[in-house]
């Protein structure tokens, strides 16, 4: 089996399936697989938690498959110049013989017929949802941070699953819960325009290990602004490039648990909107004198300011003020704690990465027992870009 293909044409395909191939060892999991298919040719890799591949142009002699060492034969493409290059098959001396205007290097093959090729499964999945697939890099972007890295302790909380139309993640100390939406209109008899918003998402049951997240964004980034379609099986789940290019990603056994989420647009009993950036700074200010383990910060308001207190490495308390651009409290709401409420204020730093909006929204909820005592509470952010909705709530500290 001989094959001659563009140099950039292979590159772009031996981008897609480095994301699924191991960094380490010695067997089929450090190996992409090229295989003729039908009237096509293709290039896998799998690495036991995923797997990927891309169909390329290709001029082929003969038919079958083979495999090449992924880091030495993305060094080699890496070295030659941009020019047709041939993998020749040698499988006598179980080697493949890859060639440049230059000259020939030897690569070793493995046995390929043992590489777990996942065709039955794609076989028995139906079409699936198609999205944007810059809007669903940005949807698992911000739950990732929030997803519980205890999987051997509390597997259930070290996935992302669609809950309710929703894609949710938390680890006990915030909760993420992304909703992708349309907005649809219909008009009435008289005239009159409604719109209202659909979940794109609905239907599906997707659920992504956190491990696995940084491999699956690594795909969405290679989508540019074209659209990717989810094809769901029990055992896993397919990405699809317009191309033909696949993501291969296993089912975690382990579900989300339901947590009764209520009305994801009730009304904040108090809230403040501060700007962003002067956000950013008071936390950077205030970190840089604590303790490197703190992570603890206090926020309170005052006249229409909003105080923040951290405790110095020194063991005193240092003190910064924002003013507030709105504010309020609704009718018969809980009143806030005299003291303030203390957040972990790394969770509040992700959130802010990840913020597109020039100011931020404290929606503020207290609880208190039934002896009328404040036990906590939790504060609420919610960003609409475009259409999709990002909702976090991250928990007081007690």
């Amino acid at each position: 089996m001989k094959i001659e293909v563009a140099k950039r044409d292979l590159e772009t395909a031996l981008q897609v399936v480095s994301i699924g191939a191991a960094s380490t060892g010695s067997d089929l999991t450090t190996h992409f697989v090229f295989r003729t298919k039908e009237d096509t040719v293709e290039v896998l890799s799998n690495n036991g938690r995923l797997g990927a591949s891309a169909p390329f142009i290709a001029r082929v002699e003969g038919e079958g498959s083979f495999t090449v060492e992924s880091w030495r034969l993305n060094k080699w493409i890496a070295a030659v110049e941009d020019a047709a290059l041939t993998l020749e098959h040698d499988d006598a001396n179980k080697t493949v013989v890859a060639t440049s205007p230059k000259g020939s290097v030897k690569f070793q093959s493995l046995d390929p017929s043992t590489f777990p090729y996942w065709d039955d499964q794609f076989g028995e999945t139906e079409e699936g949802i198609k999205i944007a697939a810059k809007r669903f890099q940005a949807a698992l972007s911000h739950v990732k941070m929030f997803i519980s890295d205890k999987d051997t302790t509390n597997p259930t909380l070290a996935v992302t699953e669609i809950i309710n139309n929703s894609l949710q993640a938390t680890d006990k100390g915030a909760l993420a819960v992304v909703t992708l939406q349309r907005a649809t209109t219909t008009t009435n008899e008289e005239g009159e325009e409604t719109t209202k918003y659909v979940p794109e998402m609905e239907g599906s049951n997707l659920r992504i290990h956190g491990k696995d997240l940084s491999q699956v964004l690594s795909f969405l980034s290679t989508c540019g602004d074209e659209p990717v379609e989810l094809r769901e099986h029990d055992r896993c789940l397919f990405l699809i490039r317009e191309d033909g290019s696949v993501l291969n990603i296993g089912r975690p056994r382990h579900a989300f648990p339901e947590l009764g989420l209520d009305d994801q647009n009730q009304k904040d009993p108090h809230w403040w909107t501060l700007k962003t950036q002067d956000l950013k700074s008071a936390i950077g200010t205030l970190a840089a004198s604590a303790p490197r383990e703190e992570r603890r910060i206090t926020f309170n308001f005052d006249n229409n300011m909003v105080s923040m207190r951290m405790t110095a490495a020194s063991g005193s308390k240092n003190l910064l003020h924002l003013e507030t651009l709105d504010k309020g409290s609704s009718k018969d709401a809980i009143e806030m704690p005299e003291d303030g409420f203390e957040i972990a204020y790394p969770y509040l730093l992700s959130l802010l990465s990840q913020h597109k909006g020039d100011t931020i929204a404290f929606g503020l909820h207290p609880q208190i027992d039934d002896k009328g005592k404040h036990r906590g509470g939790w504060t609420r952010f919610r960003e609409i870009r475009e259409d999709d909705d990002f909702l976090t709530l991250l928990v007081w500290l007690i």
